[in-house]
């Protein structure tokens, strides 16, 4: 999962927007998609996409707030399972049925004890608002080895800045990945290649 870095987040009002949004963004070269729990019928989207994504694609869910949404989400084929808190409850699922555990932390205190209740990855979040990349750089110094995930406010072209910063992954959200003209336009094809593009800018590619 770590050689993946980049994260599509998707947060829609519609379930069937969040279906045909998460095709186009993995027909636009997207690894790792999250499915957001605030999506009405969300259980029913990571359950369709699961179905459908190619083996080398993983599907999460993400703002999971319990251990019972934690196990109603690994139950329709979750690969891993993201959270905006760090409570054992939602990791000590994520562990017994061998899915990816990322709770949040945010200081450097939270982040060592999401690590040691079990998480395979801790999310930094909101990282945007609270230094970027050079707060990742500050946090290497005495934390080298957990993996971590940043989130929040996060643009494209600064995700190649995270990762030399230290950030094995990097979470892009549905306000820069699906924009509001092409969603109403149900443009998912015009998503797909708005979303390539960002994520080649990501990886500091230029394209041909």
């Amino acid at each position: 999962m770590l050689a993946g870095q980049l994260v599509a987040i998707i947060r829609t009002n519609t379930q069937e927007r969040a279906v045909k949004a998460a095709h186009a963004l993995i027909r636009a070269g997207f690894k790792l998609v999250e499915i957001t729990l605030t999506i009405p019928g969300a259980l029913e989207v990571i359950k369709t996409v699961s179905e459908s994504a190619p083996e080398d694609v993983m599907i999460g869910a993400g703002t999971v707030m319990s251990a019972a949404n934690a196990r109603d989400c690994i139950a329709q084929g979750a690969q891993f399972i993201v959270s905006p808190i760090c409570e054992t409850d939602i990791i000590r699922p994520c562990r017994e049925a061998g899915v990816v555990s990322i709770p949040a932390g945010l200081s450097a205190t939270e982040i060592v004890h999401a690590w040691r209740l079990g998480a395979h990855v801790v999310k930094v979040f909101p990282v945007g608002t609270v230094g970027g990349p050079s707060y990742i750089k500050a946090l290497r110094g005495p934390l080298p080895d957990i993996p971590l995930w940043v989130s929040g406010m996060v643009a494209p072209a600064q995700a190649r800045e995270y990762v030399a910063a230290g950030a094995q992954l990097v979470g892009l959200g549905s306000d820069q990945l699906l924009p509001a003209r092409l969603v109403d336009a149900a443009d998912w094809d015009g998503i797909a290649t708005h979303a390539h593009a960002l994520l080649l800018a990501a990886r500091g590619v230029d394209e041909m």
